[in-house]
């Protein structure tokens, strides 16, 4: 089974959190509330190639928008090998932290 780097894991989770509405702008914002961290849209739209060629998301255009000047949204949804690699993701973080409760690991790593 191919493995999801972080970015293709917090990428995936924003499609699966937006279920219908996941789409280019959205997953960005998503992707900044989950992650932390602001990420460009070329290295957004980088990570969607990567996952469609895992075969994990595929794509489809929206209707044409007036208000966006006739261009129509490029939507994203979890194919059925991606829901696997998600799975397994969260299998390996638990199998990772299995034991660590959060306040020891802080007390422990605070400085």
């Amino acid at each position: 089974m191919k493995e999801l780097t972080k970015l293709e894991e917090l990428v995936m989770m924003a499609i699966w959190r937006l279920k219908e509405d996941a789409y280019g702008v959205q997953i960005k914002s998503k992707v900044k509330e989950i992650g932390s961290r602001e990420y460009f849209y070329n290295t957004l739209y980088t990570t969607f190639d990567q996952l469609a060629r895992k075969g994990f998301i595929t794509k489809h255009f929206g209707e044409p928008s007036a208000v966006r000047g006739g261009k129509r949204k490029v939507y994203f949804h979890i194919t059925k090998e991606g829901r696997s690699a998600l799975v397994n993701a969260f299998k390996r973080h638990n199998r990772i932290w299995a034991g660590i409760d959060e306040k020891s690991f802080r007390k422990e790593y605070s400085g």
